[in-house]
């Protein structure tokens, strides 16, 4: 017998619980924390390339060490809070996209697991349909319409 099952996920409900309740601090957080922007702003405002962060390290350096020459209305203070906080919301960004890609792979598998055992359960009801069985012929008239190029005797799925 064939076995399609590429992964068992299994949560318990006490892993859910946490899980959900640390998504839900974090959402908090980002609340609290980080503004929404319109897709306006966030064209207007973009974000720095590598290139650009390079200047931004580099700069700060040079004004460390010669701070002589920073502006008056530019605030060293602020602007070291600034970098800091970008930095750590990077660190949250990455390790934000691991979970992401994480839980999208694994989502995969299990649609797929999920979609060849209903593609499996369909083929069985298209033939007890085709042999006839009453109770197979609903089920299969209300599988059949996911198949809408389905022509008489052709194949119905890929």
């Amino acid at each position: 017998m064939k076995n399609n099952d590429l992964i068992q996920v299994t949560f318990t409900a006490e892993e859910l619980t946490e899980n959900n309740a640390h998504l839900d601090a974090l959402l908090v957080s980002a609340n609290q924390n980080a503004p929404g922007l319109t897709p306006e702003q966030r064209s207007t405002f973009g974000s720095i390339n590598e290139t650009n962060k390079l200047l931004v390290n580099k700069a700060r350096a040079l004004m460390h060490e010669n701070p002589k020459y920073i502006p008056n209305f530019v605030s060293m203070d602020e602007f070291d809070r600034d970098f800091r906080a970008r930095e750590v919301i990077e660190e949250m960004l990455r390790k934000v996209a691991q979970i992401q890609q994480k839980l999208s792979d694994t989502k995969i598998l299990l649609d797929n697991d999920n979609y060849q055992d209903s593609m499996a359960y369909y083929r069985s009801v298209r033939y007890f349909a085709s042999e006839h069985d009453q109770e197979a012929m609903p089920l299969y008239d209300e599988l059949k319409q996911f198949f809408p190029n389905h022509k008489n005797g052709s194949k119905e799925e890929e």
